[in-house]
């Protein structure tokens, strides 16, 4: 069962991936890659690491998707046309996605000590979070504040018109 439910969410992650990178629409892109991300983190929590799989949804899917649909959306469309991504040189890109997917198959199959063994059943997510909220809490939060000083940059850029105005005479 557990093969089947593998099968399933590698599928959504590789389905997800081919489709974003193929998609011209960068709001359809971003939605695809929200399916690939959680997909991802589901395939964390089969692999029982649920602290990656937290982190996963949490920085990922919380963080830096929302921040790419917010620029999406903040930024103006020219003619009512949704904004595109301008793929160009797909066959190349083919050629460097299928010579990395070589080498990662070739590097997991060298290593069959994953394979053999396993993974370990305990978890480590307390230790983690203790170490976190203890002896890591200054650096955490100082992260968590350069985060928000950075959305509210982000924010202050993009409502800017004197930022938009620069960005229209390039043009």
């Amino acid at each position: 069962m557990a093969l089947v439910f593998f099968g399933f969410f590698a599928a959504i992650v590789i389905f997800s991936a081919l489709a974003m990178a193929w998609q011209e629409n960068l709001l359809y892109a971003s939605f695809l890659l929200l399916f690939a991300l959680l997909g991802v983190a589901f395939l964390y929590l089969m692999a029982n690491a649920e602290f990656l799989a937290v982190t996963q949804i949490l920085i990922y899917v919380g963080g830096v998707l929302t921040l790419f649909l917010f620029g999406i959306l903040m930024t103006k469309r020219r003619e009512n046309r949704f904004l595109t991504s301008g793929i160009r040189n797909r066959k190349t890109s083919i050629v460097i996605a299928v010579s990395l997917a070589l080498v990662l198959f070739y590097v997991v199959h060298k290593d069959q000590s994953l394979l053999t063994n396993g993974i370990p059943i305990e978890s480590k997510t307390e230790l983690i979070g203790l170490g976190l909220l203890s002896e890591y809490l200054i650096p955490f939060e100082l992260v968590g504040v350069l985060l928000l000083v950075i959305l509210i940059a982000v924010l202050v850029i993009a409502t800017n018109p004197i930022v938009h105005d620069e960005y229209q005479r390039k043009e």
